[in-house]
């Protein structure tokens, strides 16, 4: 199987992953809002178990510190969004 054969499940319609349908890229910008919005929780998450496997404490309360203020920034524009 090879990249034009892969499919996207999109409910009960199956649409080709590189498909020229109507709509595309506007979903693209969409997922792609969304997915850069998690970027900071994702990476303060990612360096805070690499502080806590390596036993480095006090980069471990930093990197809790900076996966604090990555999530509130999250709630604080999602809350903004819903409102």
């Amino acid at each position: 199987m090879n990249s034009s054969q892969a499919r996207i499940d999109f409910g009960w319609q199956l649409a080709p992953a590189n498909g020229n349908e109507k709509g595309s890229s506007e979903r693209d910008a969409v997922l792609e809002a969304e997915i850069a919005a998690l970027e900071p929780v994702v990476s303060a998450a990612v360096l805070v178990a690499t502080a806590f496997r390596l036993r480095d404490e006090a980069s471990l309360i930093d990197t809790l510190r900076l996966l604090t203020e990555a999530v509130r920034d999250l709630e604080t524009r999602r809350a903004a969004e819903d409102s």
